[in-house]
């Protein structure tokens, strides 16, 4: 009777697991998205700062620009390790969680560990 409950509760912690899984990506997903709209717009707000002033000091600007990109590889990176998947930061490949190497079969570059923790 013990083992029959046990699958039970197995197998609703794993549907559970797989919901929770699925929220994060979608969550992710919709975050990087977020951010390159805003990136765009912030383009087009320098495309009209220069219009107006060629020579005026777009850095802030830019750096906003710079600071999104940083959140998107990282979001990105979060969501390849939800995925299982470690890529290559040099090459862009992808290998599962299957790949036990530590170095891109690729390039050879070395790649970082994958933490599902």
């Amino acid at each position: 009777m013990a083992s029959i409950l046990d699958k039970i509760t197995n197998a609703g912690k794993g549907v559970s697991d797989m919901s929770k899984s699925a929220s994060d990506t979608s969550n992710l997903k919709k975050k990087i998205a977020y951010e390159q709209e805003r990136i765009q717009e912030v383009m087009t707000e320098i495309g009209k700062q220069y219009y107006a002033n060629p020579k005026g000091d777009y850095s802030a600007l830019c750096a906003d620009i710079d600071d999104r990109k940083r959140r998107i590889a990282s979001m990105k990176a979060d969501l390849h390790a939800l995925k299982g998947l470690r890529v290559c930061g040099k090459c862009g490949m992808k290998f599962d969680d299957k790949y036990q190497f530590g170095f891109c079969g690729n390039c050879g570059n070395k790649l970082a560990d994958l933490d599902l923790d």
